[in-house]
């Protein structure tokens, strides 16, 4: 997944896109437990990429959680 398609994403999930850029804190882009919880159920049901939600919370960035989604996408 890219950059461009996990942004699109988060903003259909309600997040402002101005605040989302590979560099941005999960904080910083508006991500908190919920909407880690939201992205990791849509990632699994909707793209069939299995990203355990323990990941997403450890990813500090939006850069590091693009890169989990691309990780796992290759064993889905």
């Amino acid at each position: 997944m890219t950059f461009d398609e996990l942004k699109t994403l988060l903003v259909s999930l309600g997040l402002d896109p101005a605040d989302i850029t590979p560099d941005s804190t999960r904080e910083e882009a508006g991500l908190d437990s919920l909407l880690l919880t939201e992205l990791a159920l849509v990632l699994r049901k909707e793209r069939g990429v299995p990203v355990p939600e323990e990941e997403l919370y450890a990813a500090t960035t939006v850069a590091a959680i693009e890169g989990l989604v691309s990780r796992y996408a290759g064993v889905a």
